[in-house]
């Protein structure tokens, strides 16, 4: 019997041992989701704030987009800025899931294409589905009942899609801004406590298109600078004969990683929260 007493003590002392970490990486992902929790509270009031003035000043802001098949337009004005937030609820008590901020951009400009093919038809169909561009398509047959060309009406807006999202076991927050810089996608990922007062001020100063160094800000940011950087030094010759903007979405990829709103909690978190 000896022995398996022994072999009982074992067990027991790795039993302990496992409840012991389980209730460490509780308590870590517990603080991690509660800090979360208090940036994206903070997150909120500032953008409800922003909003608010610049609904009143955007009067006098103007951004330019670029349209394939149309050219740049230079004059669309900012409009109707709205925040809003997801919420899910842990033993009655409500938490931020996501913050979204949607804004418009319109101008007075009519905005026509033309195209004269139909694989030209439908590249550009697809690239206006994928900006979110509302448009009408007028297609125009031949004597073959064939359509050889197309046109297609514009609509005047633009619509811009900014979210906040968080990982709240690595305490992490995702931005992600659709339509802001042309009609593309531009993503961002903070450590929790990089986001404060100074952070949001440079977020709101490059929202305006005021000066700043918003896009320098967060150590996820330098870490893909600091790719980019090894990338280009170690084949600049390859660089140098590339297109600008062949070029720019080679930095781009230098980050393997794309920000995701992944909100998984460990099956602990829900009952260590409802003890607070």
């Amino acid at each position: 019997m000896a022995f398996l007493d022994e072999l009982k003590k074992e067990a027991e002392a790795l039993r302990e041992q496992e409840q012991n970490l389980t209730q460490a990486r509780a308590m870590e992902v517990t603080q991690s989701f509660l800090l979360v929790q208090s940036r994206l509270r903070a997150i909120l009031l500032y953008l409800q704030e922003l909003a608010k003035h610049l609904n009143t000043v955007s009067g006098n802001m103007t951004r330019s987009y670029y349209i394939d098949g149309f050219g740049t337009v230079d004059d669309f004005r900012p409009e109707r800025f709205v925040v809003n937030s997801d919420r899910f609820n842990i033993d009655e008590k409500e938490f931020i899931k996501m913050i979204y901020l949607r804004f418009s951009c319109r101008t007075a400009q009519e905005i026509a294409i033309e195209k004269n093919s139909p694989a030209l038809i439908e590249m550009e169909r697809q690239y206006l589905w994928q900006a979110n561009l509302k448009f009408q398509c007028t297609e125009f047959k031949n004597e073959k009942g064939h359509v050889d060309r197309a046109t297609f009406s514009v609509a005047k807006e633009i619509p811009v899609h900014i979210k906040f999202s968080a990982d709240f076991e690595k305490a992490r927050i995702f931005l992600s801004m659709k339509n802001f810089n042309g009609l593309t996608v531009n993503e961002f990922t903070f450590d929790a406590d990089e986001v404060d007062e100074k952070l949001l001020d440079e977020f709101a100063r490059y929202l305006a298109g005021k000066p700043g160094n918003f896009i320098e800000l967060g150590r996820h940011q330098m870490a893909i600078r600091q790719k980019v950087a090894v990338k280009r030094a170690s084949a600049e010759a390859a660089y140098v004969n590339l297109d600008p903007h062949v070029a720019a979405r080679l930095d781009a990829g230098a980050d393997g990683e794309k920000a995701s709103g992944r909100t998984g909690l460990l099956g602990t978190l829900k009952s260590l929260l409802s003890r607070n």
